[in-house]
């Protein structure tokens, strides 16, 4: 009878459980740190169409965009300030607090994962990677590839355009920033922020194999030039990794020299 009565319980649990993934849907959600986006309702609507349901954002120093955002119903917006002595290093922390505020929203929003990119990255490929992830994974990464353009894009240009992607997992794909992706998270009690690129967890993390970042690093040229102009103050290069980004803030306000770095580094 013991026996019986244990059978039609785990019998019951599995049609349950089977009948719960067919109308459960996982919901995937986007945290992001932006200081004065471009093309702001592209990035929104790029990212919806892949099947984001939810986007917390923390918007630094741009009022222009508070109302539109917060018009949106699947944005979560928090407003702040950049902090204006070191302009490159201090946004990690600020990530890593927002990620980690984004998690808690994810809890109790329902969320089922969590991906960290940037207002100048688009995640492209297939969600169902991410959803289908075995339970003993926790974090997981995506690889990015940068985009290079044809010429010299302007501020009429929309941002994410662009023929040629650099693949930053090689050696000689060439990129000029970061090489080491983008994370991602289950939502739960194993996981917190572990900096801008990826979360830290108690299980397992893995690479994923068709979810990629594509990021479109200065898109224009007026953007390249604000933000250079933005990392002279306080930065030191020393702590610095990338030639590019040291070359741009030696430049200081050199524009033709200026013209030139974007050319080497951002053109084909």
């Amino acid at each position: 009878m013991i026996i019986l009565i244990l059978l039609i319980a785990i019998l019951f649990y599995f049609k349950f459980k089977e009948k719960f993934s067919q109308t459960k849907k996982d919901k995937v959600a986007v945290i992001s740190v932006m200081y004065k986006p471009k093309s702001i309702n592209v990035w929104l609507d790029l990212h919806r169409k892949l099947g984001i349901s939810h986007f917390y954002i923390r918007l630094e120093d741009t009022p222009e965009l508070i109302e539109y955002l917060q018009s949106q119903p699947d944005v979560t917006l928090q407003v702040g300030t950049s902090d204006a002595s070191n302009q490159y290093s201090s946004i990690m922390d600020r990530q890593l607090k927002m990620a980690n505020d984004a998690l808690a929203l994810c809890k109790k929003d329902g969320m089922d994962f969590l991906i960290q990119i940037d207002c100048d990255e688009i995640l492209e490929g297939d969600l169902n990677e991410i959803i289908s992830l075995p339970l003993d994974v926790d974090t997981f990464w995506m690889q990015n590839f940068e985009a290079v353009y044809d010429g010299i894009p302007s501020s009429q240009d929309i941002c994410f355009q662009a023929k040629v992607y650099r693949d930053c997992s090689t050696s000689e794909g060439g990129c000029v920033a970061y090489a080491n992706g983008k994370g991602g998270c289950r939502v739960g009690n194993t996981v917190e922020s572990n900096g801008c690129h990826r979360f830290k967890g108690l299980l397992k993390e893995v690479k994923l194999n068709n979810m990629i970042v594509k990021h479109y690093e200065s898109c224009d040229f007026e953007q390249y030039l604000k933000k250079y102009k933005r990392y002279q103050k306080g930065v030191k290069l020393e702590d610095i990794p990338f030639p590019y980004y040291r070359e741009s803030i030696l430049a200081k306000d050199d524009t033709a020299l200026l013209t030139e770095i974007y050319k080497k580094y951002r053109t084909s």
